[in-house]
């Protein structure tokens, strides 16, 4: 890195110690800082979608990625919605220590259901690790980060917002962000709006990537972490177009919609040059998606599943599951007494209803094809541990690819109707497969997935990001540096440094924020 590169890219404080630090290279001194670090983001990228264009040359940046740099899959976290991921991606750690799994969460002891929050993260985000080392960092609509924390650098806010206003670090910021659109999350489809959609979509991304190049060239930093959410949403909403399979698709339609993704991930594509471009040769660079991506053909009606003759649950059992959203059930709880109405099951009969509850799930399959509706079917100590755990779902399901839960028809009337087509809103879902993509001094070129137990995971980024950076890891993290990437040479000379464990970090919600919460519509996602 040059010493010109220092003087922007560094704190004040650290270029002296860089100079300082070359000085005394030849001599026994400390090793020169690392050069800083940028993240970007792809949200709901993944290689299934985009390698056929990336063979074809229709992207040229993620082809000259695979030829140059080490690449591959990244799996998510479970679940696998964005203010888990997210988090997860952030904290290093499993949401039963950082404590959001959801959109949403039932207040203990009431039946008061409130939108989740980054005030509502009890685990630290690395630039508060980094905030405590002195280092700077800059981060771009990352999700589940609003309030912005109080840091060591600059923060604009990503979705859930609580406000139009207050979603920047330090406040006066916003001011500075003339024309910024706040992710509102646009991924519905509705006929006829494919315009205006596909509009906002590419307006975004485009004022999102000017932020980032403006923040390359003028301000300094250790960790630069951006993330572009309209790649998820052009994906949910458009994926039917270019999906004979979909119950939706028609060919008249999918002849004018059908090249949408394609286009999208070409303009993408180009952004993602010009970003890296930018970035330099000195530092190291992350791409990165929190999940994968997979069509939504069909969507299983638990509630019809349950109550089916020949299933396993009596009708007062069935009665006690639930989730916090009906179009989205993936995420289940058994009613427990201690936890909600005082009538409900016993710890005990809780567990006996779960186990019925996971058979059914992990035994259904679709009478069409033969195929398990779920792929994976989870109870809540199965996946989470810490402080949180008990506050996460009973059961967790990842739905065969194709398929996705609901809540269904509690009525008992249509018990014939499990699996319906699901609504053409909504076209593309979740996958546990995301992407990542790393270069710089300290990495090993070539595709590397991780093997076994040792994939690379969501968990795995934060102790990674800190390692590159030359920072101690903390103990307590879920995940670990991925070896597999680093050069090997590096990794003798640099072998990782540790540091005692972070205190979680808990923060009660004030009066005012539950306010507020409770005043938010749902906004699922």
């Amino acid at each position: 890195m040059t010493m010109a590169a220092a003087r922007r890219l560094l704190p004040g404080a650290l270029v002296l110690c860089v100079v300082l630090a070359a000085l005394l290279a030849g001599c026994g001194g400390k090793e020169t800082a690392k050069a800083p670090v940028v993240v970007i983001g792809l949200d709901g990228a993944t290689w299934d979608l985009l390698q056929p264009w990336i063979d074809a040359g229709d992207l040229p940046q993620l082809a000259a990625i695979q030829r140059t740099w080490a690449w591959g899959r990244l799996r998510s976290s479970i679940p696998y919605l964005s203010p888990a991921a997210w988090t997860t991606a952030v904290t290093g750690v499993n949401p039963g220590k950082h404590a959001i799994y959801d959109f949403q969460r039932r207040i203990p002891g009431q039946t008061v259901v409130v939108n989740e929050t980054a005030a509502s993260r009890r685990a630290h985000p690395i630039w508060n690790m980094l905030r405590d080392a002195e280092r700077r960092s800059l981060i771009l609509n990352i999700p589940m980060t609003d309030p912005p924390d109080v840091m060591n650098g600059l923060a604009i806010a990503g979705f859930p917002h609580l406000d139009r206003t207050g979603y920047t670090y330090p406040p006066e910021l916003e001011r500075k962000l003339a024309g910024y659109h706040l992710d509102e999350m646009e991924m519905r489809f509705m006929p006829g709006r494919e315009d205006s959609l596909l509009r906002v979509f590419v307006e975004d991304r485009e004022r999102r990537k000017a932020i980032v190049l403006d923040w390359l060239e003028n301000e300094r930093f250790d960790l630069l972490w951006a993330v572009f959410t309209e790649t998820d949403r052009v994906q949910h909403t458009f994926w039917m177009f270019q999906d004979p399979e979909s119950p939706h698709y028609d060919p008249r339609s999918a002849a004018v919609l059908g090249p949408v993704l394609h286009d999208y991930w070409v303009g993408q594509d180009r952004a993602l040059g010009e970003i890296l471009r930018a970035v330099g040769p000195e530092a190291t660079a992350l791409v990165l998606s929190d999940h994968g991506f997979a069509p939504l053909r069909y969507q299983v009606q638990v509630q019809n599943l349950l109550r089916r003759p020949g299933s396993s649950l009596s009708e007062k059992e069935a009665n006690s599951i639930y989730c916090f959203d009906a179009s989205d059930a993936s995420r289940l709880y058994v009613a427990r007494r201690g936890r909600e109405d005082p009538r409900a099951w016993t710890p005990e009969e809780a567990r006996a209803v779960r186990a019925k509850l996971m058979a059914e799930l992990k035994q259904f399959v679709d009478p069409r094809t033969g195929l398990p509706v779920c792929a994976e079917v989870y109870a809540n100590e199965e996946i989470f541990a810490g402080t949180y755990a008990e506050k996460g779902p009973d059961v967790v399901a990842v739905p065969t690819p194709g398929y996705f839960l609901v809540d269904g028809d509690r009525s008992g009337e249509h018990t014939d109707e499990v699996i319906v087509p699901h609504s053409p809103i909504l076209s593309g879902w979740h996958e546990m497969n995301g992407v990542y993509a790393v270069r710089g001094p300290a990495i090993s070129p070539g595709r590397r997935d991780g093997d076994g137990e040792e994939r690379f995971a969501l968990v795995d980024i934060v102790p990674t990001v800190l390692y590159l950076l030359g920072e101690p890891i903390p103990e307590g993290l879920d995940g670990r540096v991925m070896r597999g990437v680093i050069d090997s040479a590096y990794w003798s000379a640099n072998p990782p440094r540790a540091r005692g464990p972070l205190e979680e970090d808990y923060r009660e919600l004030s009066p005012e924020e539950m306010k507020n919460l409770k005043n938010l519509p749902y906004i699922g996602g």
